[in-house]
Parts: C-alpha cells; structure tokens; sequence
C-alpha cells in the first residue's frame, strides 16, 4: 500500500519504572523518515527514539499513535489559538504539538500492530461475537416493557451494557467472568477486563458512546487497551464492543482495526464490534 508522504506525527508514552510515565511526540515527518526511525525498529524489536526519548523496550510502551494529516503542526497550531484569542481565552494549557492527533488519518495499528488476516475464530468465539453484535436487539425488548407496572431495563452507560450482555452470555458459556481481576499489568496499578473467559483466551472491552467527540477517546483506548491487555496469559481474541456506535462521527474508522495482531511477542485477534 502506498502512504502519503507528509505530514507524520508520532506519540509514545512509556513505563520508565519511576513513578509518572514518561512521553514524548514528534511532529511533521515525513513517511520515509516514519519507516526508517519508528515502524522498522518497532517490528524488528530494535531502539528507536522520539524527540529525544528511546524506547529500548516496546513491550514498556503504555501507549503509540501514528497520525498523518494534510497540514503542519504549525498551522493547526496558529488556527487553535487564533480560535482561543477570539473566544478571549489566553490558553496557557494546550501543549501544540499535540493538536494534529485529533485532526488526520490514524495509522497506529495498521502500520504498528497489523499482520495477516487470521483463520476464522472458533465455534464459542463466534457465538459470542454474534451475540455483541445482536445485543442492542435485546436491549430494545426489555428497553419497551408495556405491561402495567413492570420497569424498563434502561442503558445509560457500558456498566448497563455489561451488566446485559454478561447475562445473556451465562445463558451460552458457564465460565465467563465480569470484572475479572487480572493483577499488575502493564504498569497499571490494578487492571480488570469488562468480560474475560479465560478458556477461550477472550476478553471482551465494553464502551458507550455518548456523542460524536467520543470518537477520538475510543481510539486512544483502544490503543492502549491492546497494550494492556497483551499481559494476559491466555489472551486468544480480543472483542471491543462499541454500543450506540451510530452516534460516532465516523464509526467505519474502527472497522479497520479488526485483525491479527503482534504486540509484546503475543499474538493475538483484535474484533471490532459495532453495536
């Protein structure tokens, strides 16, 4: 596949060991100097450094994006604060250089985490992804209650989702377990996967969306949701269920990130499921 050749921006946050993370961005490559500095050493398990901050071990890499867009840093830069000015807001806050992560094409996984299409999951694996994927079928039922007196099962965040779909997957599989505990990982104090069943290697990450601007957070936890989660000893298939995906401002973007992937030497299914 061909990529377009400018304008590349790269961001790594990393566990250094200390107390606070360390992160760094770098703005405006071109792709040429992205291949050569960032995506070969990743794959090839080399160093790499970003604006100075080496990364001798990706499996330390909390979090990495790769976004391309069609200006410099430079002019988004000038377009936010001339926007802050005009609101009378001395912004003091915005660090600029990472004003174009929210404005192109993400790339991360694609070029970073991508391998080649995987055989097709399992019997249970693919009962519960059809199950993920009718779910809001069942919401809408006990959602409309019409009889006198009986409550409605109303959905406002994922701990409603979670709480439904774990429900109906105890009707299938008798050994998944909502909110499993799974220890340390990845320099997280305490981590919990929404829904794992550990003899199948799944875990099932739930998220609500709630408006359009919920589309570029669902990235960056899809992000470093993978990263966390390729802690997980069993870790087979990965399921990131996005209920009320219709209210993103772009829900086919997270069709892409359905695939084989390579993080931390574990490889792994990363599914997408639009709810």
């Amino acid at each position: 596949m061909t990529y377009p050749e400018k304008y590349w921006h790269c961001s790594v946050t990393i566990d250094t060991g200390q107390k606070k993370p360390q992160s760094s961005v770098v703005n405006d490559l071109s792709f040429g100097q992205v291949e050569v500095q960032i995506i070969r050493p990743w794959h090839e398990g080399k160093p790499f450094t970003i604006s100075g901050l080496v990364v001798s071990d990706k499996t330390r890499v909390q979090s990495i994006r790769l976004v391309q867009t069609q200006a410099p840093k430079e002019q988004y830069s000038q377009e936010h604060y001339a926007r802050m000015r005009a609101a009378g807001i001395a912004d003091m806050a915005t660090d600029p250089r990472y004003l174009p992560f929210s404005k192109g094409n993400d790339y991360t996984h694609e070029l970073l985490f991508s391998l080649a299409e995987a055989p097709p999951p399992d019997a249970d694996v693919s009962l519960i992804l059809r199950l993920c994927q009718r779910l809001p079928y069942a919401a809408k039922i006990i959602g409309n209650r019409s009889r006198k007196g009986k409550t409605q099962y109303i959905i406002a965040d994922e701990y409603d989702v979670q709480d439904l779909l774990h429900s109906i997957i105890r009707c299938y599989l008798k050994y998944s377990v909502q909110e499993e505990p799974l220890g340390k990982v990845a320099a997280a104090a305490s981590s919990r996967a929404d829904i794992a069943i550990q003899e199948l290697g799944t875990i099932i990450e739930l998220k609500y969306v709630h408006g359009p601007s919920d589309q570029v957070r669902l990235l960056e936890d899809f992000a470093k949701d993978l990263v966390l989660y390729t802690q997980w000893p069993y870790l087979k298939t990965f399921i990131y269920l996005i209920y009320n995906s219709a209210d993103l401002r772009e829900p086919e973007a997270f069709e892409k990130l359905t695939g084989r992937k390579e993080i931390n030497g574990k490889v792994f299914m990363s599914q997408i499921v639009l709810a």
